[in-house]
């Protein structure tokens, strides 16, 4: 029996809209006006907590006039008909990645995803105690939540601890007696002290630490430094949001991070981070656990989150991406040290075909500029910036062609 799912299908994206969220990017993207609330984020996959809407509709001019007429929830749409969305040799039941806009006008919290074996664990000892919907949960599922995030603007996040050194001669510079020990710990133990830091910033919740923290912002404020300016600029920024969090001071211990548009930063388990200010693609493990320690007004569980933390400096972690000429224009393929997903990057000169491969799994792919068809004998989608389209792995020989940029998300297999 022919299903109609041998074809690319249009998604229609659920939009976050969290209060860290700019109210433009997104819909500028899509071609419409703000409205009321922030867009922080766009979401296209099948995550249970926002699952896309898939249309089924076999003629294109129908899909595009109405994009949301007769659309299934993705999620309820693999599980019955598993083999020819996800391909017959797939070894799970879901779609291992999920594909987003995120758009920050202001920091978000500092927080860390767990690895799979955690999430296996914390997702066990959480069920029977509290549901999956509860805001104080940790684990809304048993999955790992690696990040690639692909820069559309300029971007600044926090990633990863500095090095110990250099964290103790910006925290010195700040001039707080309160973290003297902290500092001389650094100093002598290195990057093993990351976990007291943290211990005692947390700890210290009542008003006294929250007078530090707004005296850090007014140190902050007098340095001129060349060396630790801009750290010292978003001690200032947070302490905006979060007056009264000892944790305003992150960017003088943790790396603070800029992205040119076309860059990728990629983020793995027990890695503390904040995205401060930017919008970019970001790609993701099926997952939504996270785990914050502060920054925020939602549910903290501090002991939880520096249980996962990985207590080393931490790496580079921009992705250089592989880069291929073609006829049709050029292809840049980030690949993360995971399986769960691949980013490409596709930039189409309206000059020919541009195969969008490998056949035989489930892959999304999203429009940024331009316009795309994306099509194969058995249908047809005509994407627009912000418009995106699963290719199931039953549809064969799916081509692009048109004169745009696309973000194809596949498994890293």
């Amino acid at each position: 029996m022919n299903t109609g799912l041998d074809r690319p299908l249009r998604l229609v994206p659920q939009v976050r809209h969290y209060d860290w969220g700019t109210r433009d990017f997104i819909p500028h993207l899509r071609g419409r006006e703000p409205g009321d609330l922030p867009e922080a984020e766009m979401w296209f996959g099948a995550h249970p907590d926002a699952p896309s809407g898939v249309v089924l509709e076999s003629d294109p001019e129908e899909t595009r006039a109405r994009p949301h007429r007769d659309s299934t929830p993705l999620n309820r749409l693999i599980a019955d008909h598993r083999d020819e969305l996800l391909g017959p040799g797939s070894t799970g039941a879901e779609l291992p990645f999920l594909t987003k806009i995120l758009s920050a006008a202001r920091p978000l919290s500092i927080q860390a995803h767990p690895s799979r074996e955690q999430a296996v664990r914390g997702f066990a000892a959480e069920t029977g105690t509290r549901p999956v919907s509860s805001r104080d949960r940790n684990y809304r599922d048993p999955n790992h939540k690696p990040e690639l995030l692909y820069a559309l603007t300029p971007f600044s996040a926090l990633s990863g601890f500095r090095p110990a050194a250099e964290a103790a001669q910006l925290l010195s510079a700040l001039g707080l007696e309160r973290l003297r020990p902290n500092i001389h710990r650094l100093e002598s133990e290195g990057a093993a002290a990351y976990r007291s830091l943290l211990e005692g910033l947390h700890r210290h919740t009542g008003t006294s630490f929250a007078v530090n923290a707004v005296e850090a912002a007014r140190r902050a404020s007098t340095m001129d430094d060349p060396n630790c300016r801009e750290a010292m600029r978003w001690v200032l920024r947070i302490a905006e949001h979060h007056p009264d969090d000892p944790l305003v001071v992150a960017p003088l211990f943790l790396r603070l991070i800029r992205l040119d548009p076309g860059e990728a930063l990629f983020t793995g388990a027990g890695v503390p981070h904040s995205y401060l200010e930017g919008s970019a693609v970001e790609v993701m493990a099926n997952s939504d656990n996270v785990l914050r320690l502060g920054l925020t007004f939602k549910h903290v569980d501090a002991t939880e989150l520096l249980d996962i933390l990985a207590y080393e400096a931490a790496d580079a972690a921009l992705i250089k991406p592989l880069v291929k000429e073609h006829s049709w224009g050029k292809q840049r393929s980030f690949h993360p040290p995971v399986e769960d997903f691949r980013l490409d990057v596709l930039h189409l000169v309206d000059a020919g075909e541009a195969p969008l491969e490998p056949e035989g799994s489930a892959r999304i792919v999203l429009a940024l500029e331009g316009g795309i068809d994306v099509h194969n004998a058995q249908g047809a989608s005509l994407l627009r910036p912000g418009q995106a389209a699963l290719l199931p792995a039953a549809a064969k020989a799916v081509t692009a062609t048109g004169h745009g940029t696309l973000a194809l998300t596949m498994s890293n297999h």
